[in-house]
């Protein structure tokens, strides 16, 4: 066996590519996994890397002049969605244009809601009775 030979067949089984398989996703689109509006899961959904990774360079940006705002928003009206990529990039702007106030909303909410953190949960005493009187800790009316 030759060189080429046994680097062809080193790559068909390391998955067909010199990176061993560890190759990138196909197309740029907003991610499933999505806190705002999906940009910083699509980014790292094509880059094979963990979101929260993608989401502190862009916090991190947003301290330099305010880059990652505006790179965000860019971005946001650039990438296409993972259900339905259109084909045209105008067309793309577009749909997002037309879906930004909607999608502004859903993401406040979300933002929100993470701020927020998880609901606290309520007990309700099984047939106690809170105890009456004036606070003082006398319970002459």
């Amino acid at each position: 066996m030759n060189y080429y030979e046994s680097v062809k067949q080193a790559m068909a089984y390391n998955g067909g590519g010199p990176t061993g398989g560890a190759t990138m996703a196909g197309k740029l689109q907003k991610g499933r996994n999505r806190i705002l509006l999906g940009v910083a899961g699509g980014i790292a959904e094509y880059f094979k890397i963990d979101p929260v990774i993608v989401r502190v360079i862009f916090i991190l940006l947003v301290f330099a002049n305010g880059l990652g705002v505006l790179l965000y928003a860019l971005l946001a009206l650039l990438m296409p969605k993972p259900e339905g990529a259109a084909a045209k990039p105008l067309a793309v702007v577009k749909e997002n244009l037309k879906m930004a106030p909607q999608e502004a909303m859903e993401a406040g909410r979300r933002a929100v809601a993470v701020l927020r953190g998880p609901a606290p949960e309520i007990k309700e005493s099984a047939g106690k009775t809170p105890p009456q009187g004036n606070g003082s800790g006398s319970t002459v009316p």
